[in-house]
């Protein structure tokens, strides 16, 4: 089996990144190969204040040529920096050591309504072949593009329920809603490409969130890095 380059992107000066293959294999199915179950890990990463961070893993099977997508696993790592490593003397900072299963989640009201977001996209540029993963692990050049728009979020009439996890159609996606503020979704479109998506929100109204998608072919098509502001402000929104 051919190895997979994966693509480690700063799409941020605050270090977030995101970081997964920059083709997933799609297509015909080998049945001489039917022990074989690509699986991949799609990293992303975002940074909140400089000091405090969150890291959230998907775990992701392909099977039957890409055909089918089952999530095996989501992992979400909170770390914050409190001094260099050489100083031996305690640091003053207070650290939250609550357990992350305990912390609040967010509701989906409060992803409702207008914002005002400000995006930075990453978009590959593909040659003649893709590169084989190698330990720089940098993939194609980026083209990069920053935006700002106005968007509004309504609730469906019907939110739907799976386990003990609130799930919930917003803008025809499928949200897991996580402790800590933490969302995220892996969400097929009606064209079929492929998006694995991240959001960590926080009580001041600011909603960081990290995008990845792939084209029907299996290639990566763009990354995208947003920073969400509730809208507050009474003006109008544009029709």
């Amino acid at each position: 089996m051919t190895d997979i380059a994966y693509a480690h992107i700063y799409i941020s000066e605050d270090g977030s990144y995101s970081r997964g293959p920059v083709q997933i294999p799609v297509g015909e199915v080998d049945e001489s190969k039917y022990y074989l179950t690509p699986t991949y890990k799609f990293e992303q990463c975002l940074v909140k204040g400089c000091h405090k961070r969150l890291r959230i893993v998907h775990t992701i099977e392909f099977s039957n040529g890409g055909a089918d997508i089952q999530i095996l696993r989501v992992a979400v790592y909170e770390e914050q920096w409190v001094g260099p490593a050489n100083i031996e003397e305690p640091s003053d900072v207070e650290l939250d050591v609550k357990p992350f299963s305990q912390r609040k989640r967010i509701r989906p009201s409060e992803l409702a309504g207008p914002w005002k977001v400000f995006e930075v996209s990453a978009t590959p540029i593909y040659g003649d072949e893709l590169a084989i993963a190698d330990e720089s692990n940098v993939g194609p050049p980026y083209v990069y593009l920053c935006m700002e728009t106005l968007k509004k979020r309504s609730l469906p009439e019907n939110p739907a329920y799976f386990g003990e996890e609130e799930m919930l159609d917003m803008q025809d996606v499928t949200i897991l809603w996580l402790p800590g503020g933490v969302t995220a979704y892996v969400d097929v479109n009606s064209d079929g490409t492929l998006c694995i998506g991240v959001g960590w929100y926080s009580d001041e109204g600011i909603n960081l969130v990290m995008e990845r998608e792939y084209e029907t072919d299996g290639k990566l098509r763009e990354v995208r890095y947003k920073t969400e502001v509730k809208r507050r402000w009474s003006d109008p929104l544009p029709t």
